[in-house]
């Protein structure tokens, strides 16, 4: 269990001091390292994940965000509502960006299913790029409104309940991510065989592949013939010894949904698109 009280940000690396996690040694500390530089598993395979068919649920819901950096961004709940981290729309001083942010639903190689402009509805916590609480570092999302609605998209699920650790271990979840070093970010690519493995600070530890352009991706966990949205990634977690020295890799960190559902479902409540869809039973 984590009992580190804040973070401090060096070299764009989140340490966390001072820190113990299950399953490691006492006394190794851990380093976060936040990512701000920047339906069918049937396709093409990179190292383990594999490039996915934008045009299928769910990954017909997702799109490629362009904020202060290039991230992934996912639409929840009611056509014109997406989701996606906190520092994508923070700039460098800590204000939130207003203006020239977009959104491509579907991107894949030059082509979508639509380009649009967003406008931020509400974030998490201001991100702070020098110091910041571990609470904040739990607030990194931002819901953002589209310009308009895009045709035939279904929204996807989103998981409000808070859930606990043993509800979520060794279940298989999904990562659709922009990555950059896959095609520079031109496909949409999957991990098909990963796992949540903590729950942290209403943070999700996961072990999917995630690299810079992956932030704000959603985190989804199967619900009947579907998936739900329970998680969006933020930053990568590794473990280092006592002089700094980063070493093994732990995992992967998303904010929980039910950090941000509420106020995603109050939004919806105020969009005339069509009813908004929520999971309220935690039955998956």
């Amino acid at each position: 269990m984590i009992t580190s009280q804040t973070l401090a940000v060096l070299g764009g690396l989140v340490v966390l001091l001072p820190v113990a996690f299950a399953g490691l040694p006492s006394g190794i500390n851990l380093h976060l390292a936040v990512q701000h530089d920047d339906a069918s598993l049937s396709g093409t395979e990179i190292d383990h994940r594999r490039i996915v068919d934008v045009r299928l649920s769910p990954y017909s819901a997702i799109g490629k965000f362009k904020g202060t950096m290039t991230c992934t961004a996912a639409i929840v709940l009611n056509p014109r509502i997406i989701i996606t981290a906190g520092h994508c729309v923070n700039e460098r001083d800590g204000t939130t960006r207003q203006s020239n942010l977009s959104f491509n639903l579907g991107y894949q190689t030059g082509a979508d299913l639509g380009q649009f402009q967003a406008t931020v509805w509400a974030v998490g916590s201001k991100q702070s790029v020098s110091h910041e609480s571990v609470r904040d570092a739990s607030r990194d999302w931002a819901i953002l409104i589209l310009d308009r609605a895009p045709a035939n998209v279904q929204p996807l699920l989103l998981s409000h309940r808070s859930l606990r650790a043993e509800e979520l271990f060794e279940r298989q979840v999904l990562l659709p991510v922009y990555s950059n070093d896959i095609g520079n970010a031109e496909g949409l690519s999957v991990d098909p065989a990963c796992t949540v493995r903590d729950l942290v600070w209403d943070t999700l530890v996961h072990t999917c592949m995630a690299r810079p352009g992956s932030s704000g991706a959603p985190l989804l966990l199967r619900d009947g013939s579907g998936y739900a949205l329970i998680g969006i990634h933020t930053a990568s977690i590794f473990a280092s010894d006592s002089d700094g020295h980063i070493g093994k890799f732990v995992g992967n960190q998303a904010v929980a949904s039910w950090m941000f559902s509420e106020a995603a479902l109050r939004l919806a409540g105020k969009l005339d698109n069509g009813p908004a869809q929520t999971i309220n039973s935690g039955d998956y």
